[in-house]
């Protein structure tokens, strides 16, 4: 972090929510109108139509966090219960399967009602019961996949000790079981077990370095404990799944920051403001105004500036900005 700062932007930006990053399930409100909803999710492949079973699906808001997770049923179907009314996405990932988001949902409010259906059609990337490690497709052996499935079925039920002993049990029969380890990461997150769920993920990414979850997680663990050279590659990473995440493109323009590397931070600080729900990563335009401190581009900063007290007003911030900002206006 360098010296010339005048606020501390990694304290000003510790806006990450462990519900976000591990995947917790949780009920959150994106803003609309009271009530609760039940959105019921269908997936099926595209090529067969038939149903796609054991593939996660998760429910989330519209600045990309997990409100909830859960595994499809033999029919290929979720349901989420007790939704609060608002705006949200579907994803769907599994080990042979393209990850796929759906379109905004609306569940409740003018719009929605009280119960939404969400069906979802799926691409099939591999053959059989096959998922992909460093690149190459590799057989699971059946007595890991049988494991898996009971664990999923576990973590459904929140049985989180039975999930994590059936995940360990599929890993020991498949090392390079990269989802398990990712879903044992789930149980131990679950579990208070931090440093349990860090090494798991570390080693489903080691597996395949494209797993969100595991990415997004680890991103978050660096940049709270102020590691952010250990934490850039995760979140370019998680940016690169989740393009309109405002949330994880300001954390990473902000690491960037930190790692020295303005230009890559200003470059994405600047796309935070063409996203949904910008304003509430206001602290984008603090981000890009470092950036060009000492390039002579002063009436640039003091744009950033203005935008930021029009954007977050009430800030803590908003005190300093503005000191900031008058030395900057001619006397």
């Amino acid at each position: 972090m360098r010296s010339n700062q005048f606020w501390s932007l990694a304290l000003a930006l510790a806006f990450f929510s462990s519900a976000t990053a591990a995947q917790q399930p949780t009920t959150m409100s994106t803003g609309t109108s009271a009530g609760v909803s039940t959105i019921r999710v269908h997936v099926s492949y595209e090529q067969s139509h038939q149903p796609a079973q054991s593939v996660v699906v998760e429910l989330l808001s519209t600045n990309g966090g997990a409100v909830d997770m859960r595994t499809a049923d033999g029919n290929g179907s979720v349901t989420f219960e007790k939704v609060t009314s608002g705006r949200y996405r579907v994803r769907v990932s599994g080990g042979d399967i393209e990850t796929t988001t759906s379109d905004l949902i609306e569940a409740g409010g003018s719009l929605g009602g009280p119960y939404v259906t969400e069906n979802i059609s799926v691409r099939l990337t591999n053959v059989g019961n096959q998922v992909h490690g460093t690149g190459i497709a590799v057989i699971v052996p059946e007595a890991a996949e049988k494991e898996f499935k009971l664990g999923s079925k576990a973590m459904d039920k929140k049985n989180w000790e039975e999930a994590k002993d059936h995940f360990q049990k599929a890993i020991a029969a498949f090392p390079k079981y990269a989802e398990a380890f990712s879903n044992l990461a789930l149980a131990e997150i679950q579990l208070k077990d931090g440093k349990g769920a860090v090494e798991s993920y570390r080693s489903a990414i080691e597996i395949d370095p494209t797993l969100q979850q595991a990415n997004l997680y680890l991103g978050q663990f660096y940049y709270e404990n102020k590691k952010y050279k250990e934490a850039e590659p995760y979140l370019v990473r998680s940016v690169a799944d989740q393009p309109q995440s405002a949330q994880t493109l300001t954390a990473l323009a902000n690491v960037q920051l930190q790692n020295g590397e303005d230009e890559l931070a200003l470059t994405n600080a600047r796309k935070v403001s063409s996203l949904a729900d910008h304003q509430k990563f206001a602290i984008s335009h603090l981000i890009v105004a470092q950036a060009l401190t000492g390039k002579g581009k002063d009436d640039e900063i003091a744009k950033e500036y203005e935008t930021y007290l029009k954007e977050a007003p009430d800030s803590p911030l908003a005190a300093r900005v503005k000191d900031e900002l008058a030395k900057l206006k001619p006397k």
